[in-house]
Order: structure tokens, then sequence, then C-alpha cells
């Protein structure tokens, strides 16, 4: 088995330093972590190839740093590969997850990316455990697509699809989403067909090179539409509370019907997500639909944005953005689990 392992970053990679204080190293950690997976499994014919194009923690990301991780995994010729490991840090795990699925549809081999919850040399760290569940699935032949395994605090390994990922909790050790699956749950798949890439790869190496600006809102009470600065942006994507609302009081600064309104002006589209684009169950979310919202329905906030990134950086606009983003949720949704019981 031969699997790129790309290292970005983020407390899998990091130790602390002499103050205390956790810095990304991942010079060491592509050492700790493969020293480590060699003396579990002395006998194993593995093959790691390595890459190392950030080092950074997760939090200090930037889209531009989403363009480098895209150039990496274009530049990788596929067949050549089983799987991909990325590892990340765990605060914006979630969001490269989501960004990836968007950007890789279609893509042959399993990409599959790990954390952890400390660093490689500390006693507590799910690491290694993450490390070692990735390359065994890979060698299980997971199915292509974006992935992410960890290890919760309940010591059972879960599998996610990297779309349906959602964010950790504060103060929490485990990753959840909405069909996560045991890793112990999968068996041995025959391999598949390996295609050269998927579709919109190369296309994306070319244009991963100036990031677009889509700005992503969160609702709460005393945000103020009228003070969001939009200039410049290529699309706004604002989420929705858990009934798939958010402030709808006309002619009132804290109302989305404003920032709907400057977007119009501007000719911004502005995503509303998640939000059915038929049913509102309550009168505000229908009204920001009527008022021109454009309901994203079934994806989680981190997909809604990542989806639409890709879409403006690959360049699309107006109604070809609109019709592109909702594709890839539904293309994204045949991706079951198929090598699980």
């Amino acid at each position: 088995m031969r699997i790129a392992l790309i290292l970005t970053g983020g407390t899998i990679c990091s130790r602390a330093g002499s103050d205390g204080t956790r810095r990304s190293d991942v010079g060491s950690a592509c050492t700790v972590l493969e020293q480590h997976y060699r003396l579990a499994h002395p006998y194993s014919s593995v093959q790691f190839d390595v890459q190392m194009p950030l080092n950074r923690l997760s939090e200090d990301l930037t889209p531009d740093d989403w363009c480098t991780i895209l150039q990496t995994v274009a530049a990788l010729d596929l067949r050549r590969y089983d799987g991909i490991i990325i590892a990340h840090g765990t605060d914006t795990l979630d969001q490269t997850a989501a960004m990836l699925s968007a950007a890789l549809i279609g893509i042959s081999v399993p990409v599959i990316l790990v954390s952890a919850i400390e660093p490689l040399d500390e006693p507590q760290t799910n690491g290694h455990a993450n490390f070692e569940a990735a390359v065994k699935l890979i060698c299980k032949h997971l199915s292509g697509g974006v992935w992410v395994v960890y290890e919760n605090s309940d010591g059972e390994m879960y599998l996610h699809r990297g779309f349906d990922l959602l964010p950790c909790q504060h103060e929490s050790r485990s990753f959840y989403s909405g069909a996560m699956q045991k890793v112990s749950a999968v068996y041995d798949a025959p391999p598949e067909h390996k295609k050269s890439t998927c579709a919109d790869l190369q296309m994306l190496a070319a244009h991963a090179k100036a990031a677009p600006e889509v700005l992503l809102i969160r609702p709460y009470n005393g945000l103020r539409y009228d003070k969001i600065l939009l200039e410049g942006a290529a699309a706004v994507v604002h989420g929705t509370y858990h009934s798939e609302t958010a402030n709808s009081v006309r002619f009132s600064p804290y109302a989305v019907q404003i920032l709907i309104q400057r977007c119009r002006s501007l000719a911004i589209p502005c995503f509303l997500a998640p939000c059915h684009e038929q049913n509102q169950s309550y009168g505000s979310g229908y009204d920001l639909v009527q008022e021109g919202a454009i309901p994203l329905e079934h994806m989680t906030l981190p997909f809604a944005y990542g989806a639409v990134w890709v879409r403006c950086l690959l360049g699309d606009q107006g109604e070809h953005l609109i019709s592109r983003v909702r594709q890839m949720r539904q293309s994204l949704e045949s991706q079951r689990f198929r090598c699980c019981m």
C-alpha cells in the first residue's frame, strides 16, 4: 500500500515549548507518527510519501492556506496511491473537511483527515490511534471521498463523512456527525478502479491562486446588518438557528432583510443555510426566502460555506453558482458507507 501523508499542523503536529505553550512542528510530528506506526506494525509494508505544505495551528488557517492544500492534493498522481491522509488541527477540522468534500467530489481514493486532542508525545493523545485507524481504513479499501476518523472520549473510533462533520464543542473531546459509524463496523472491500483524478481537481489547481472572499455569518441577538462590510465579497453564507430561522423583523437594522437588500444592490448572492427551499415552519424563514435569500437544504453551515467557496474559486456566478452548489449536496448524498455493516 502507498499512502500520501500531508501534514498541515494542528495539535497532532504540535509540541509544547519551554513555556508550556503548544506550537505546530510538522517536521517532528512526521518522525513521531511514522516511528510509532512502525513500532506498532513492524511487518507493515505501507509506504508513506510525505508532504509538508503548511505548519500552522488550524485556528490560524486562511483561505490562501486552503488553496495550498488543494494544490498539494492536485499535484499528486492519484494512480500511484491507495489513499491520502491529511493531519489537521481540531479547531477548524469541520471547515476544512467540508471544503475538501466540495472540492474533491468524485476523487477515486479516500482522503482521510486525522487530528488529535493532545500532542503526540502526551500519554492522553488519540493522535496515534486516529492515524493508525486511517491507515487501516485505506488498507481495507475505503471508498473514495473525503472522510474524518476520530476517537471520541467514549473510547470508540468513529468514521465521518467530511461534508457531514459538525464542529467540536467547546471543552469537548469528541466529534459528531449525522451518519457517523464505528470504525469497527468497516469491513474489507474489493479495491475500486482508480481514475487519474476527479473532474474538477486540475481546474481547481489552476484556479487555487487567488482565494475568493466569501463571508460566513452566524446569527446572534444584536447583530446589526447595516454595519457589515460587503464590498469585495463574492458571496455571503448566512447561518440559521436550529429551527432554520433568523431575525426577520422588517425595517430593523437587526433583520436579515437589511443584509439581503444590501447584497442585492451589490449583486452579491446571499445564501441561507440550512434552510428548506419550499416549506419553512416559521414565518421568519419564509419571509427571508421571499425577500431573496437563497435557501440551501440539508447542508451543515460549514459545508454550505465550503461549497460556495469552492464554486466561487472556480469562477461560478449567478444562477450557475446556485445550481452547482445545490448539485454538490445531491452528489455527496450518494456517498454512503458502502464499506460498513
